[in-house]
């Protein structure tokens, strides 16, 4: 027999409904692909922030608190056995502006220029009203040991040891990765413009370079000069940040490491190089456990809607697989008729949801990138996310259609004969219940247990899955309750209309069940997502409007999320914006890497010097003693770094600094958002004792309020002058909203998917309702009944399953949202304080109800205008 050919006729008859199987399997194989490409994206750009300039090194020497070091005394290094190169390295970030060649003014050394007034700035490719700038990370190097550490071509130009001497003279050279150069471009010859301690320098870029083994080129904002100009520029002659060592081939590590470390002074250690990625990790992690629990209802949903959608497919051949039984199709045949439409159907979704999910990566590592403020790269070619996806899809898909197939087979030739089956299933009522309140109590204790940490937090969303599979469960047990329930309330609004409505949706339980399961799942996920990112919203708001507080704010580029490095500003600034006219109190940020063990960790230092303001957003501890205690050496530590270490006010920790490491006492706990939340507090004149922190990253101005337009006018100027950032406290809030608004966008973006997926249910179920009724509602308007009763009497069946989803929808969305709130602490280190908003319930059981309405109007609408002759000689 042709079956294959009866499949495919099959579902191209039926062109929406084979949409929306589609369009789950989509959005689930999507979903996993997306989260799976970009994890690895930001993975790799972790370890190329490290191995970009680690290279080939085994052993690198840094200073215990991170800061530079003088490089003379580790010279003997290279006369310990095993030690091929030790080659020294000096990272710093800057802010650097592309300038036009006439413009720049270089004195004999090439380390002085005076800044442009000009305000359009030319590049090869594009003309900017104001000088491009961009935060790059500066390193110096030696050149020809350098190559011999990290792997790298010279692609165009020539590398910093083929410069002449005569060519030094005019001014310093540096190399670009070619990639971040095309970006911005530059090329060969151009000259830009760096932020330093000493002013403004020039540079003339003399080569573009591409990694051998992606190591040097994902970390594309490096820019290579050579150390002593890097030295001069930051006025730390003598001083390096790491000198990296490349052993000899028979070297033993142990040995080679023992040695070195004989020769090193206080506060200076040498480790196998680490990948310092926690900082970036702990800024996606909330978002991925939220990413996992929508991508696991996403493939709930996908296999609802597909069995609910075979269910159907069925109900409407039944004729036809009646007839085939007859003409000696065997079971088998028709069930593996049925499952290879479900596998076509999936293997089409899944390869669809592949390639959405491909270019849907690329935004998320957009989205990360902007939050880490890091260039993440694209991950390498991996089958394993499409493999991944696409075993789930075609396995969700299989799933949904085996069931209804089986069913299907088992009928009997003159059973298939009727038009309207006599039941869906065989399981009793007590067998729902059951089935309902194990998944319920399983699921329920899943989410308990991972809550009160008896097994892994991650636990929660099984659990949670889990229940809401329970209550699906439970509905074809009181489905009937439940309807009777609803159309009592109406009663004076749907009267008789409400009543057929109730008696052909009891017909197919099962089916009526699935789809009032599809709409409770959808809002309940999509309310508990969206009240998460408003209490997430709310808590980011509270932080910024206590630990953000000043007048003005000027810094050099964004510090590094991931390194706490920041670009330095020049010496003196500090002192020059305290002397202006109309400032009152100037205040600084500094941001320092340190160690607590084996966590890295930012260190932000301030001055602390505003008696009456409050700076930190507290969750252990009083405003007054912990200001009081912080200026005696305390420290206040990062909710996120308190929760990781078990630590709280009182106790202590061990920091590594230049003196060792050294204890010092915890005055409180701060909700913080910095660097992941893994930061510590640390006053200016202790920081400067333990760490060597000096100078500014950002500086804070409190102006007097009569004259406050008058610093702002000055600060900009100053501003334009040494190509630095101003910011007003009014730009910067605006900043931090406009991410929170794209937090809230997201938020009605999931309630709309989850609205979209429960109506397309709706209408599927519908429709074939009215199939069913079609001989019925051809008898009922022959005795009178009007097409406004028809379409009332649709309506109505919307409604009742409507309202008996919607409900326990909102209920099961204020759940989801307390459960993940409860696990906000032990994954993020966040306290969130939960919150019921009574606007976004109602609007969320308004918007979807009136979602449901439209949808119910088309099958509604077809109902009415039935023609009656054909109707009532319909079978």
């Amino acid at each position: 027999m042709p079956l294959r050919k009866l499949s495919r006729r099959e579902i191209q008859s039926r062109p929406l409904r084979s949409l929306l199987t589609l369009l789950s399997i989509v959005i689930g194989v999507s979903a996993i692909v997306a989260t799976s490409l970009a994890s690895s994206s930001a993975r790799l750009a972790q370890i190329a922030m490290v191995s970009a300039v680690t290279g080939n090194a085994s052993l690198e020497i840094e200073s215990v608190g991170g800061a530079s070091f003088d490089g003379k005394p580790l010279e003997a290094v290279l006369d310990i056995p095993g030690v091929a190169v030790a080659s020294p390295v000096m990272k710093r970030l800057s802010q650097m502006t592309i300038v036009v060649d006439e413009l720049i003014a270089a004195d004999s050394d090439g380390v002085d220029s005076k800044p442009t007034d000009s305000n359009t700035v030319r590049t090869p490719a594009t003309t900017h009203k104001r000088p491009l700038q961009v935060r790059v990370q500066l390193m110096g190097i030696v050149p020809k040991l350098d190559k011999q550490v990290r792997n790298y071509k010279v692609v165009a130009g020539v590398d910093l040891a083929e410069v002449t001497a005569e060519e030094k003279k005019d001014v310093p050279s540096i190399l670009v990765d070619e990639r971040f150069a095309k970006s911005i471009h530059l090329e060969v010859g151009s000259r830009v413009r760096f932020l330093t301690r000493d002013l403004m320098k020039d540079a003339r870029v003399v080569g573009l370079t591409a990694s051998s083994d992606a190591s040097s080129g994902m970390q594309s904002g490096i820019m290579v000069a050579e150390l002593r100009t890097v030295q001069r520029w930051f006025k730390s002659n003598g001083k390096i940040d790491s000198l990296q060592l490349v052993l000899k081939e028979d070297a033993k590590l142990p040995e080679v490491k023992k040695s070195v470390e004989a020769l090193l002074p206080d506060g200076v250690k040498v480790r196998v190089p680490q990948l310092r990625s926690q900082l970036a990790q702990e800024t996606t992690i909330a978002m991925e456990q939220g990413l996992r629990l929508a991508i696991a209802f996403a493939l709930v949903i996908a296999g609802l809607v597909i069995y609910n959608t075979f269910q159907m497919n069925i109900g409407e051949r039944r004729r036809q697989l009646g007839i085939l039984r007859s003409l000696g199709a065997t079971r088998k045949q028709l069930l593996w008729m049925i499952v290879r439409e479900g596998l076509w159907l999936g293997t089409v979704g899944t390869m669809l949801g592949c390639i959405v999910g491909h270019f849907g990566a690329a935004i998320l590592r957009s989205t990360t990138g902007r939050l880490l403020q890091i260039d993440v790269p694209q991950a390498g070619w991996s089958i394993w996310p499409y493999l991944v996806a696409a075993i789930c899809g075609l396995v969700i898909s299989f799933l949904g259609a085996f069931f209804p197939a089986v069913r299907a087979a088992r009928m009997s030739p003159a059973e298939a004969m009727r038009v309207v089956a006599t039941g869906e299933f065989g399981t009793s009522r007590s067998g729902w219940l059951a089935a309902g309140g194990i998944l319920i109590s399983t699921g329920l204790a899943l989410q308990f247990l991972a809550i009160a940490g008896f097994i892994d937090v991650s636990n929660v969303v099984p659990g949670a899955v889990s229940m809401m599979l329970g209550v699906v469960f439970l509905l074809p047990g009181v489905v009937s309750d439940l309807t009777y329930c609803v159309t009592f309330l109406l009663r004076p609004i749907l009267k008789t209309e409400g009543k057929l409505a109730r008696r052909q949706l009891l017909r197919h339980r099962g089916r009526t069940s699935l789809t009032i399961g599809i709409v409770f799942i959808a809002l309940g996920l999509g309310l508990g997502m969206a009240s998460t990112i408003l209490d997430n919203v709310r808590n980011v708001e509270g932080w910024h409007q206590r630990a953000i507080v000043g007048d003005f704010f000027v810094r050099a580029a964004m510090p590094d999320m991931n390194s706490g490095q920041a670009a330095e500003m020049p010496d003196g600034l500090l002192e020059q914006v305290r002397n202006m006219e109309g400032v009152n109190l100037v205040d600084s940020l500094d941001f320092v890497q340190s160690r607590i063990g084996e966590t890295s960790v930012v260190v932000v230092v301030r001055n602390f010097s505003a008696e009456s303001q409050d700076y930190f957003d507290l969750a252990e501890g009083k405003e007054a003693e912990v200001l009081q205690s912080v200026r005696k050496g305390y420290v206040v530590l990062g909710s996120v770094l308190a929760q990781r270490l078990k630590l709280h006010a009182g106790d202590s920790i061990a920091l590594d600094t230049s003196e060792g490491t050294s204890e010092l006492r915890i005055a409180g706990v701060a909700n913080e958002y910095i660097a992941g939340g893994l930061t510590l507090y640390l006053e200016s004149s202790h920081a400067k004792r333990l760490l060597g922190a000096e100078g500014a990253d950002v500086i804070v101005v409190y102006a007097k309020p009569e004259l406050k337009s008058k610093v702002e006018k000055d600060l900009i100027q100053m501003c334009d002058e040494y190509g630095l950032i101003f910011q007003s406290h009014s730009d910067l809030i605006g900043i931090i909203r406009s991410k929170l608004n794209g937090a809230v966008g997201v938020l009605w973006g999931v309630l709309a998917m989850g609205s979209v997926i429960a109506a397309f249910g709706l209408i599927n179920t519908l429709a074939m309702n009215i199939l069913e009724q079609t001989r019925e509602i051809g008898m009922l308007r022959v005795v009178a009944m009007t097409r406004s009763q028809v379409r009332k009497m649709i309506l109505a069946q919307a409604v009742i399953m409507g309202l008996i989803g919607i409900v326990p929808g909102v209920f099961a969305g204020v759940w989801i949202a307390f459960i993940i709130n409860l696990t906000t602490m032990p994954v993020t280190g966040h306290d969130v304080k939960f919150q019921i908003y009574p606007w976004l319930l109602v609007g969320a059981l308004a918007f979807e109800m009136l979602v449901i309405l439209i949808a119910a109007m088309i099958p509604a609408e077809r109902a009415a205008r039935l023609n009656l002759s054909g109707a009532l000689q319909y079978e």
